[in-house]
């Protein structure tokens, strides 16, 4: 079997393609209308083509005896729709695929050697220019995924600090974040990866990153009891005082994961205890609430509002009372 030389025969090709081109399966046809518009396909045939948004796309139409042979080659190629990234070719005969084969470009080996810690072949992938800050869909179940997700990203939620380094040294975007909201620096802190943290934050890492929920990395390592990384993070001036969106401090979620060590370090670095959140709870309301004496007892130490009510108008002594904790209601009266 004889490739008919695309250059010679083109013309021939894009009429005999545009003939039957409502049969054309969807893969070839994508890759036909990515050449452009008809009165341009020939011209755009088997050239390297810039992206709207970035990248690159090669696409090759040629005959292969009676079968039309559709060829794309996309290196991080973003279009308004869409973004591409690989090898694909597609043997198409009388409006169906008669063969078809895909194969990864170096941006998604680079992204797979990251995501397993493989850090020869990270090294090797980018020496031959893979690019860093490639972004590709993770998936996280059978129906779900996170977009955007980069390279960057997988190392720091692995606590890989030597995939990290090697990253930003080529360039990686530090404060890039995915369809979450995530920046490397939440997915490091939420997983309690202290040296990547520092890293991160060394190399100007927002460190007040909210996710699409408003959590920061304070608030993500506050709630997973990375001490420690909250620790850091305070002294690196991440703010204590910001909400979620149910609006929680860092402060509060650590009296409501029963993590006094943290709700301690938080309120001595001067972390505002009489914040309310959207139910009117302040700090002190949901120690008592959890029956946390040894906070009340800080709380009212620092002077925590005695008379703050929640949304349904119970003060802290109410609470107390209607849990019967005793010793708290000593305390407040």
């Amino acid at each position: 079997m004889k490739l008919v030389p695309f250059l010679f025969s083109f013309f021939i090709i894009l009429s005999c393609i545009h003939s039957f081109a409502a049969d054309l399966p969807p893969e070839a046809q994508k890759l036909l209308d990515d050449l452009g518009a008809p009165e341009i396909q020939q011209s755009n045939n088997n050239k390297i083509l810039k992206c709207i948004h970035g990248g690159t796309k090669k696409i090759t139409v040629s005959f292969l005896e009676d079968a039309s042979v559709f060829r794309g080659e996309y290196n991080f190629c973003r279009e308004p729709d869409s973004i591409r990234d690989g090898n694909f070719e597609y043997i198409v005969r009388d409006g169906e695929i008669i063969g078809q084969s895909t194969k990864r470009s170096i941006n998604g080996e680079l992204f797979d050697a990251v995501k397993v810690g493989d850090l020869k072949k990270a090294k090797a992938l980018i020496k031959k220019k893979a690019n860093v800050n490639y972004t590709e869909p993770l998936p996280i179940s059978e129906t779900d995924a996170v977009e955007e997700w980069s390279p960057l990203m997988s190392a720091a939620m692995t606590g890989n600090a030597k995939m990290v380094k090697l990253l930003l040294k080529s360039g990686a975007l530090v404060n890039y974040m995915n369809s979450r909201a995530f920046n490397a620096l939440w997915l490091a802190a939420n997983n309690g990866f202290l040296d990547v943290v520092k890293i991160l934050v060394a190399n100007k890492a927002y460190i007040n990153n909210r996710d699409a929920d408003d959590v920061t990395p304070l608030m993500s390592s506050t709630m997973n009891g990375h001490y420690k990384v909250v620790k850091y993070l305070i002294s690196a001036k991440a703010d204590m005082n910001l909400v979620h969106k149910e609006g929680d401090t860092a402060l509060m979620l650590a009296l409501a994961n029963g993590r006094n060590d943290i709700a301690k370090l938080l309120v001595d670095s001067g972390a505002n205890i009489n914040i309310k959140n959207k139910f009117g709870f302040s700090a002190l309301l949901i120690a008592v609430s959890e029956g946390n004496e040894d906070m009340v007892g800080l709380l009212l130490e620092k002077k925590a509002d005695l008379l703050a009510k929640t949304d349904s108008g119970k003060t802290a002594l109410d609470v107390a009372i209607a849990r019967g904790n005793e010793n708290i209601i000593k305390m407040l009266k």
